[in-house]
């Protein structure tokens, strides 16, 4: 099941998601509506094997190695942000 699959089904629908790197640099991406975003991985520039969701804890976040502008893959953490 797809990143976008599995937030859906756990009652998500339209998020913000605050990335951090490991490298401590962080961007947000407002306003995703799930229904109508293809891919969340490809958007989202992440390795599809290499999530892990943390759903049931206090702040819900998923994490991923990302790849960045120089082709280096970083470990970052997506929190979710539902308004």
């Amino acid at each position: 099941m797809s990143l976008k699959e599995r937030l859906i089904s756990s009652g998500y629908n339209v998020i913000d998601i605050m990335m951090i790197d490991e490298h401590d640099n962080k961007s947000t991406i407002p306003d995703v509506t799930l229904h109508k975003v293809n891919d969340l991985e490809y958007k989202l520039y992440l390795d599809p094997e290499s999530v892990e969701l943390h759903l049931d804890e206090e702040h819900p976040h998923f994490t991923a190695r990302q790849k960045i502008e120089d082709g280096e893959n970083v470990k970052t953490t997506c929190y979710i942000l539902e308004w």
